[in-house]
C-alpha cells in the first residue's frame, strides 16, 4: 500500500494478416509492459517488430513525392510509448510517441493532447501531433503537424455544443466541425452540424 504503482506487468502480442491470392502481407511481435499507478495515471511501453509487403504503391511521406512500388518488404523495429495523467483532474494531459524505422527510412512521431475541464459545463482540450519522417534520396522527407483544439460546451442537460479545429500541415488546410445537440427526449436527439 505504500508504493505509488498499483499495477503493472508485461504483455505479448503477434498479429498476421494474409491476403486471398497474395498470401501473408504483414505481422507485428509486440513486447509490452503497462504500469498503472495509484493517483490513476498510467504509463505504457511497446517494443514493436513489424513486416510487411506493399500491395500498392505508396508514398511515405504523404507529400506527392516519388513512390515506394508495389511489391516492396520492409521489415522495422519501433517504440510506442504513452504516459497519460489522470483524467478526473481539472487539467489533464496525455503523451504519445510511436517511433523508430519507417519503410526504408526513419519517422520520429510525438503527439500529445492537453485538456482542462469546467465543471459542469464541459471541457477544452488541445491535440498536436508531430512527424518527422526522413527518407532516403530520391525520396521525400518531411515535417508534418496537425494541431486542433476541440471546445465541449453542456449548456444543461438537454444542450450541447461541441466544436473541433483542426490545422493539417500536410495538406495546407484547416478544418472545422461544429455541431449543436439538443435531446428533447432520452435516445432521441436532433443534431445542427457545419
Amino acid at each position: 500500500q505504500s508504493s505509488a504503482i498499483q499495477s503493472h506487468g508485461p504483455g505479448f502480442a503477434f498479429v498476421t494478416q494474409f491476403r486471398q491470392n497474395v498470401g501473408l502481407i504483414d505481422w507485428d511481435y509486440n513486447f509490452m509492459y503497462r504500469i498503472r499507478f495509484r493517483n490513476y495515471s498510467s504509463f505504457d511501453l511497446r517494443l514493436r517488430r513489424q513486416y510487411y509487403l506493399l500491395t500498392s504503391s505508396v508514398d511515405p511521406s504523404g507529400t506527392g513525392g516519388l513512390e515506394i512500388l508495389e511489391g516492396a518488404e520492409y521489415a522495422n523495429n519501433m517504440i510506442i510509448a504513452s504516459y497519460e495523467s489522470d483524467a478526473r483532474k481539472k487539467i489533464f494531459f496525455e503523451l504519445r510517441t510511436r517511433s523508430g524505422e519507417y519503410f526504408n527510412g526513419t519517422r520520429l512521431n510525438l503527439n500529445g493532447s492537453i485538456g482542462f475541464r469546467y465543471q459542469p459545463f464541459g471541457a477544452t482540450s488541445l491535440d498536436i501531433n508531430y512527424n518527422n519522417i526522413k527518407l532516403p534520396e530520391p525520396y521525400n522527407s518531411a515535417n508534418l503537424f496537425l494541431i486542433g483544439p476541440k471546445f465541449d460546451f453542456t449548456f444543461t442537460d438537454k444542450l450541447f455544443w461541441t466544436t473541433y479545429v483542426q490545422y493539417n500541415s500536410q495538406i495546407e488546410n484547416l478544418n472545422i466541425n461544429s455541431r449543436l445537440q439538443w435531446r428533447f427526449k432520452p435516445v432521441s436527439d436532433i443534431y445542427l452540424v457545419y
